[in-house]
């Protein structure tokens, strides 16, 4: 049974009994006169808060449920985008073909003259025209070439040119936010996922917002942030000769 089968199957079961222990509230309301004992009272009121804390249960697992739902959308959408890498920093001339532009980055920048337009099945620029140069988004015909470019990138270093993974939007407002929290050196992406260096002996792999949550309430003070206290300057007096 996959994901959706069991949340919908849930749902369905939640449903059934919300709608049955409602009726049955309903109907003790309906009998319960001013003149109701108080025994009836105290155990209509007992039987409400019950039924109030599985409520809020009950929506809490619905929460966690629809996390993962989501969550296996977004790896699916990620799974898609596994062979682009997107080109940034690149001047948008009129008229200038991106394929070639491409290739020859590779071929002087990268040093990889053997990448050719057979290793490409699609180069295009990404978004409407903006003032800024809009990334290209480069898509390989197999991973092999796409992660040997990747692991390359290094040789753009100076060039004011830059290769990201194309990520998802849930995804990139989760790095965007790393990258501010935990420091810009500190971030940076592999196989679609976010890895953050929270010390020299600790690294976390997240991929949701619910492990970012996590990761900050398990390091609400990231290292890099930390900021040593500024030394105290020494008071000097000068003695007064009379």
């Amino acid at each position: 049974m996959d994901l959706y089968t069991k949340l919908s199957s849930c749902v369905e079961e939640l449903s059934s009994t919300f709608a049955s222990r409602m009726t049955q509230y309903e109907e003790e309301l309906k009998n319960a006169t001013s003149e109701a004992s108080h025994k009836t009272i105290s155990s209509l009121s007992r039987d409400f808060i019950e039924f109030k804390g599985l409520v809020w249960k009950t929506l809490s697992s619905l929460k966690a449920q629809m996390e993962l739902l989501v969550l296996g959308l977004d790896r699916h959408e990620m799974a898609s985008r596994s062979k682009i890498l997107l080109l940034h920093g690149l001047s948008e001339d009129k008229g200038a073909d991106s394929l070639a532009s491409v290739l020859s980055i590779a071929s002087k920048n990268l040093e990889m003259a053997s990448v050719t337009a057979k290793d490409i099945t699609s180069c295009h620029r990404l978004g409407s025209n903006t003032s800024k140069p809009r990334p290209i988004l480069i898509r390989f015909e197999s991973r092999i070439v796409r992660n040997e470019v990747w692991r390359s990138k290094t040789k753009l270093k100076g060039s004011g040119l830059t290769l990201s993974e194309f990520l998802t939007k849930p995804r990139h407002e989760i790095f965007v936010n790393a990258r501010k929290r935990f420091g810009l050196h500190k971030c940076w992406t592999s196989d679609g996922k976010i890895i953050i260096q929270i010390s020299a002996n600790t690294r976390k792999k997240i991929e949701s917002a619910g492990e970012y949550r996590e990761l900050v309430a398990q390091f609400p003070v990231a290292e890099s942030s930390a900021i040593p206290p500024k030394p105290v300057p020494e008071k000097r007096f000068r003695r007064t000769v009379k």
